[in-house]
């Protein structure tokens, strides 16, 4: 049916923009030819139209913001769609056939203003699905073009693109071919402090409570702000996406920032692979923040702390409270009328039956730890152990060791070929033996007073903050039938430490007589 046969139908004119706004019909024409289009066609045109910009071609109809918004919940708001181009709203052979189905099954039709055809016609479709595999064609050359342009800017060295890491600025090199990152004068030293402070307090969550509480923006924030002060439309996020959301930062981000090889410089592969040279050293893409030597000291005190999961799944006491089975309780979350609870479930796979009796809810658990913990650890101060070298030979076997564990990773990644990994991990083992062949300085292990007490800390951190300490510490705690009983052996050294070197601290006589005849360690 031709959109031209009645002054009662209702048009929805179509506009978008790629990604950058370049060498693209703009917004402004668009909506000129599709409006005089529309009164040489007496057709009415809606007052509100389905602007996508910055939107990418990929995108199918449905799942466009604007245009999506029609197609799935305002389809009996209008009868034809207008289009400037058949590739304003499709650019693939599927997304078209879709698109011609779904106008037949509703009783819409499509016209596009330029190609001067009409959906509703059989000759129509059948120009529309010429145009569609050629426009499919144009779109896999522009993706090639891409990320061709990407891995010559990478051999390079240069920066392709994308979401600059937190605390790096993009820069151009002094000749003119491409940018670099560096640090960002502004936003770097608070990652130099943001590492400092993960290093004094071993806890994601605490780093992310903090920069939150400096209002320190998040890298997509940055990435904002940046634009909006350029002023440029040669970006995503110009006009009303360039302002700050106010994004708050999660330990999961502090966890990501913090074990990326970018902080070294190296270009990272959403596979955890690096890229390479031609003679297997990795290309730098950014100066580095971090010494091989310093990023492997800071991944050592990384791997001793439990790495933090989305909130969405993970239980308060994940790794803390047990069974008398032995086992986790399991916990579930409040649904309606059932309170959150924790409960044993047994093991299925093992055959192994859910112990009963044993089902209590969250709140009740939560304030019973409470209570155990500063029962028997409340006026104990807070003690860190820190070993420090003479040398940096320790320091540099984990380096290599590292790098061998990420060609191990590469390898089953195929990203590096039989013979390559062969020859980079001879020459690493072969720098490992004369490390390790060098005289060792000794190190050195005290205990460092924190100046908090355990009582004091429990009540100036969250539930989250609180789990992922209790497991870096070792607690358990065990729920039986009888009430909770808690496993605090593994802090016994720097317990038994605060013994000896503050002797006004008053611990219970119970675990005072449980620490008598253990000697504390040097």
């Amino acid at each position: 049916m031709s959109a031209t046969a009645t002054a009662t139908r209702r048009a929805l004119g179509v506009i978008r923009l790629s990604v950058g706004g370049l060498n693209q019909t703009g917004e402004d024409t668009q909506r000129r030819r599709i409006t005089n289009r529309c009164i040489a066609d007496e057709v009415n045109l809606l007052d509100e139209w389905a602007v996508d910009i910055d939107v990418s071609a990929s995108y199918s109809p449905w799942a466009r913001p604007e245009l999506g918004k029609w197609l799935n919940d305002r389809i009996n708001e209008f009868d034809v769609l207008y289009v400037y181009k058949l590739d304003r709203i499709v650019r693939s052979v599927r997304d078209l056939s879709n698109l011609l189905d779904w106008c037949e099954k509703h009783g819409k039709t499509l016209v596009s203003v330029e190609e001067g055809f009409d959906l509703g016609t059989s000759w129509g479709r059948t120009i529309a699905k010429i145009l569609a595999v050629l426009a499919e064609a144009e779109l896999e050359v522009m993706k090639e073009r891409a990320r061709a342009s990407r891995d010559t800017s990478k051999a390079k060295g240069r920066w392709p693109g994308g979401l600059v890491p937190f605390g790096r600025i993009s820069v151009p090199v002094e000749n003119g071919d491409g940018y670099t990152l560096e640090l960002c004068p502004k936003y770097g030293p608070w990652l130099l402090r943001m590492i400092e402070k993960f290093l004094e307090v071993k806890n994601f969550a605490a780093v992310a409570r903090w920069l939150n509480d400096n209002k320190v923006p998040t890298a997509q924030d940055i990435a904002r702000i940046r634009a909006a002060k350029a002023s440029s439309t040669n970006t995503r996020l110009s006009g009303k996406k360039a302002k700050p959301r106010g994004k708050q930062w999660a330990a999961t981000s502090v966890q990501n920032i913090l074990t990326s090889r970018s902080l070294i410089g190296e270009y990272v592969r959403a596979d955890g692979s690096v890229e390479r040279n031609a003679d297997g050293t990795p290309i730098l893409r950014s100066v580095p923040v971090l010494s091989p030597e310093k990023f492997e000291e800071l991944q050592a005190v990384i791997r001793t702390v439990k790495y933090t999961k989305g909130t969405g799944s993970t239980s308060p006491l994940l790794g803390v409270l047990y069974c008398i089975c032995g086992k986790p309780l399991y916990y579930t979350k409040e649904n309606g009328n059932k309170v959150a609870r924790f409960k044993c479930v047994g093991n299925n796979s093992q055959n192994i039956p859910a112990c009963p009796g044993q089902s209590f809810p969250a709140s009740e658990i939560l304030q019973e730890l409470r209570s155990v913990f500063l029962a028997e650890l409340h006026s104990l101060p807070i003690l860190e152990k820190r070993v420090s070298t003479d040398d940096t030979a320790l320091v540099k076997m984990a380096v290599l060791e590292s790098q061998l564990q990420q060609y191990m990773d590469e390898l089953k990644a195929g990203r590096l070929d039989a013979t390559e990994f062969a020859r980079l991990t001879a020459e690493t083992a072969q720098e490992r033996q004369k490390v390790a062949e060098t005289p060792s300085g000794g190190s050195r292990v005290e205990w460092v007073d924190t100046g908090k007490t355990y009582g004091k800390w429990w009540d100036a951190v969250d539930t989250p903050e609180r789990r992922e300490k209790l497991v870096t510490w070792g607690v358990k705690a065990v729920r039986g039938g009888d009430g909770m009983t808690l496993d605090t052996s593994a802090l016994k050294e720097g317990m038994l430490y605060s013994v000896q070197r503050a002797k006004n601290v008053k611990l219970s006589n119970d675990y005072r007589t449980e620490l008598v005849g253990t000697a504390p360690r040097d």
